[in-house]
């Protein structure tokens, strides 16, 4: 650190050597001497207003702004205190995976014969099909695969399909628990075969063929699903909170076996053309999104399945002399980070936090390269918190800002009552971030302020910073990447807990302003 660079000569001579002072203190704090509280905390004026007109107190606050490679920061407010960062979490998880299993990582999902294959195209057996844990296999991608089926000769089905989760060992998933809101899209549970993010989208658009009514349609189709949505055009309302005005209520079916009925009511605003609107698939006691999807989406390709669709036993599990019959894969890894950032899909994030706590092993003397062993929520809180201790302790003094209780992980996406660190921790893992292989593809990952993602509104320093948000209920939070007047980046880190977080979104929004301006 220059300190004549940070105190400039004009200065008279006690203000000179306070400001020296500080500097070297600073430089303590940095190389680990001393915790970031140590740091001078004054607050930019334009944040201090935006907390005042929120009602937010500066110790509900963490606040940090330092050059990406090192050095003095501009400002440290409470940068050691550990706080819930919400889906800023989701650095973490992406960024180790970036590391450690490479951009271009792919997940495998596997289909195999379970009996004899005729020419005529019936397979007599079941036909099994191996996840591996895949967090973007989409009903596009399903409908490619059946495709292939069909064109290496599979036509009927004379047995069940029998699905393999065994790639994750997860805990029973409460759909409701976390809000009580069990059609969210957010509260959708891991699954080593998920599909379409075990949600379904509703469609609605002006019905042409019916003047006066919207046309509702169902993207994937479920097996044993009925949608009911008689829903009248508004020609009056603006499309604003459309949803507000319309009811979704999901119900068993008597009438069907194992079937549900999806009932919309509601007006729905003509002005707003066409919206999607998803809607987690709860599944009643069990997670039966997979296999209705699969069910439906068979019988679309014009195939037969005489028996049923359901799990293999996580104990016998897939059987050790049945080769795979046909693999797809997925999109490469960092196009996989990219939608999880970008959108904060936390179900995706779900799914790559519980690869990160599969390993590798040796299955038997005749198969020397055996499949990843099943992922854990233990072993991946384990290794990410390994690698970005690592990657964040100074080789001088072996400080870390993650260390101890500053990183506390659940389940990688920040969805989550548990999940907290600090802002020194977040801003030094971004450090090590930039200065890695992957940073290319970690800063393409995050949304751009004023142009895309969850940061599109952000259009008071458009185009100039690379911002991951989060916010819950009680937190609100943005880290990332940000372009100075003056040509340097910097890392941003604003942390807000308080029952009026929402409230103090102007007070991170200037706080990159602070940080942009910076001449």
């Amino acid at each position: 650190m220059t300190v004549s660079r940070v105190c400039p000569p004009p200065l008279s001579r006690w203000r000179q050597l306070g400001c020296i002072g500080a500097a070297l203190l600073a430089r303590a704090a940095i190389a680990g001497a001393l915790p970031p509280s140590a740091l001078p905390s004054a607050l930019p004026d334009s944040v201090q207003q935006a907390l005042q007109a929120a009602e937010v107190p500066p110790t509900s606050v963490s606040m940090l702004v330092i050059p990406v490679d090192g050095g003095l920061p501009r400002l440290s407010h409470q940068a050691d205190t550990v706080r819930s960062v919400a889906s800023v979490m989701k650095l973490f998880t992406t960024g180790v995976a970036l590391q450690a299993l490479g951009p271009a990582f792919t997940w495998h999902t596997q289909a195999a014969l379970g009996g004899r294959l005729r020419p005529n195209g019936t397979l007599d057996g079941p036909l099994l099909i191996r996840g591996d844990g895949d967090p973007s296999l989409t009903p596009e991608r399903l409908a490619l695969m059946m495709t292939r089926w069909r064109a290496a000769g599979l036509r009927d089905i004379h047995g069940d399909m029998l699905l393999d989760r065994s790639a994750f060992v997860l805990p029973d998933h409460d759909p409701s628990a976390f809000d009580e809101q069990p059609l969210k899209p957010h509260n959708a549970g891991p699954d080593a075969l998920l599909v379409s993010y075990q949600a379904v989208t509703l469609r609605l658009r002006p019905d042409v063929a019916r003047p006066g009514w919207a046309q509702v349609s169902m993207e994937p189709e479920l097996s044993g699903v009925r949608l009911d949505a008689k829903v009248p055009l508004d020609e009056q309302a603006a499309c604003r909170d459309w949803r507000e005005s319309m009811t979704l209520d999901l119900r068993p079916d008597p009438k069907v076996n194992h079937g549900w009925t999806m009932t919309l009511k509601g007006r729905y605003p003509r002005a707003c053309a066409e919206r999607d609107w998803p809607v987690h698939w709860p599944g009643g006691a069990h997670q039966d999104h997979t296999e209705r999807v699969l069910d439906m989406a068979w019988r679309r390709a014009g195939g037969v399945l005489k028996g049923q669709i359901h799990g293999l036993s996580t104990v016998g599990g897939w059987p050790a002399n049945v080769a795979p019959w046909i693999s797809w894969e997925s999109p490469p890894l960092a196009n996989v980070v990219r939608d999880i950032n970008k959108y904060s899909n936390n179900v995706m994030a779900r799914q790559l936090f519980l690869t990160l706590g599969r390993e590798a092993f040796v299955a038997t003397d005749t198969a020397p390269i055996g499949p990843m062993g099943p992922g854990t929520l233990e072993g991946a809180r384990i290794r990410v918190a390994r690698q970005v201790v690592q990657a964040t302790t100074d080789a001088a003094n072996g400080y870390s800002p993650c260390a101890a209780d500053a990183l506390v992980l659940d389940n990688g996406s920040g969805l989550s009552r548990t999940e907290r660190a600090s802002a020194a921790c977040v801003g030094r893992w971004l450090q090590a971030l930039w200065a890695s292989p992957v940073m290319p593809e970690l800063l393409a990952s995050l949304p751009v302020s004023g142009v895309d993602g969850t940061a599109r509104k952000m259009n008071t320093v458009a185009g100039r910073a690379h911002i991951k948000t989060g916010s819950l209920d009680g937190t609100i939070a943005l880290a990332g990447v940000a372009l100075g007047d003056s040509g340097h980046r910097y890392v941003v880190v604003g942390v807000v807990n308080d029952a009026k977080a929402s409230a103090a979104r102007p007070a991170l929004e200037a706080l990159l302003n602070w940080t942009v301006h910076d001449r």
